[in-house]
């Protein structure tokens, strides 16, 4: 039988690998807030973060309480704050400092394809996915629609 691991807990663990300077510590993905990118059960291989996180990428950072999420960075601002974005989501969030960011992803397994930053899939979702926010949720229903055919 599987033992059930509390994901908070978990990922404390894959915060303390990081902070110790393990690199390439892999993380399922928990959730669809990355779709269409990634996907529920793909997995990130994350590595500390060594320069600050600049716009396209997708980092590991908590929210003031205390919840571990996975978006992508669309604004590095002036005064060292950082707006973040789901790939599946409209609404911005913005997170105070890099002090909250704990991993970067450096590649990502996705239906079975490995991913890096090189890649053209791994691109389009970093530069021109980031432009068409107000348009996403049309684009999305489009997609499923022609996925269904």
């Amino acid at each position: 039988m599987a033992k059930i691991v509390d994901t908070k807990e978990y990922l404390d663990m894959v915060c303390g690998l990081l902070r110790e300077g393990h690199t390439k510590v892999p993380v399922t993905v928990a959730g669809s807030s990355m779709t269409p990118f990634l996907h529920h059960g793909d997995t990130v291989y994350l590595n500390p973060v060594q320069q600050p996180p600049k716009k396209g990428d997708i980092v590991l950072y908590t929210r003031p309480g205390g919840k571990y999420i996975l978006h992508r960075v669309v604004e590095v601002r002036r005064d060292g704050s950082y707006i973040m974005l789901g790939d599946c989501q409209t609404e911005r969030e913005w997170i105070e400092s890099a002090d909250s960011i704990h991993g970067l992803v450096v590649c990502a397994l996705h239906k079975g394809q490995m991913l890096t930053p090189e890649s053209p899939r791994w691109r389009f979702f970093a530069t021109v996915w980031l432009h068409v926010v107000p348009a996403r949720q049309a684009i999305m229903k489009s997609w499923k629609i022609i996925a269904r055919k």
